[in-house]
């Protein structure tokens, strides 16, 4: 086995065919498919079966690529490590639309400024998803709110702390228990780890909304809010100045109730450079 045939391995599953992995690479289709069989000759197991076409995948190359992943991932890092040179791979970055939407495109600014090697893949999600696509092996790292409860394989990373707000109308008065009372209500989707701690805790206060709308957006909830269509519950992302035109903010809680907002990782994945930098950027 060599850290050719794990390239290889890797852009087959990620391009679908040996001929696309073949473009991908500069290899012609023999080439590919003679490194993939020498692969499962020495490995003594069938990764991708012939009998359909394109060649499907089985389980055992789902399994495999996981793992590939992480060698090439390694092996890049290797004289990096060794030098201190400029950071260079490919870094899978899983990230809640808030986050997007406020400090990460920052960091990523910076990162991409001060490593201009590296290639960074962003994908969006809600923090749930985004847990279940590292444990995949899909992502390296997955910004997003912390887990209701901790989950031992994943290993949390904190970095900011962001408190919630009621948001109205500007002409709608009244403190925070009175609007949530007293207007109809915007739920932030409750399925999300975000929004079932929203309810949790207005659950623990006894306080009871006329729920209208559940919304997975917070811009869209904004916006539903500045129309006059109720009153919600949003973070003041870390990187904003915490104010919306049109709309008064007061605090949820006192002391406002916060959500954590971090990055999980493998709880078993050695240090790896790419993921340092990017920690560091953020």
């Amino acid at each position: 086995m060599n850290i050719q045939q794990m390239r290889i391995l890797i852009a087959v599953m990620d391009e679908g065919s040996f001929a696309a992995a073949g473009d991908r690479l500069g290899r012609s289709h023999s080439a590919i498919s003679l490194q993939i069989k020498a692969l499962e000759n020495e490995l003594g197991l069938t990764l991708f079966d012939r009998m359909v076409r394109p060649p499907a995948p089985t389980p055992k190359a789902k399994a495999l690529v996981d793992h590939a992943r992480k060698v090439v991932q390694l092996f890049d890092a290797t004289q990096t490590v060794v030098t201190g040179q400029v950071v260079h791979g490919r870094l899978r970055v899983g990230a809640v639309p808030t986050v997007l939407g406020s400090f990460l495109p920052g960091a990523l600014a910076a990162l991409r400024t001060q490593h201009p090697d590296l290639s960074i893949d962003v994908h969006s999600g809600g923090s749930d998803k985004l847990a279940a696509q590292l444990l995949e092996g899909a992502l390296d790292i997955a910004i997003c709110t912390r887990p209701p409860q901790a989950i031992s394989t994943l290993r949390w990373h904190h970095i900011a702390r962001e408190p919630l707000v009621v948001i109205a109308p500007d002409d709608v008065p009244g403190d925070e228990r009175a609007l949530l009372s007293s207007q109809p209500f915007i739920w932030f989707n409750r399925k999300t780890w975000a929004g079932s701690a929203i309810e949790a805790h207005l659950d623990a206060r006894g306080i009871d909304v006329n729920a209208t709308m559940e919304i997975d957006s917070l811009d869209a909830i904004e916006t539903l809010v500045r129309e006059g269509l109720g009153v919600s519950i949003i973070p003041v992302c870390r990187g904003t100045d915490g104010s919306w035109p049109g709309l008064r903010a007061v605090p949820f809680g006192d002391p406002p109730f916060v959500r954590d907002v971090g990055a999980l990782l493998m709880a078993n994945a050695p240090a790896d450079p790419l993921i340092g930098a990017f920690l560091r950027a953020l």
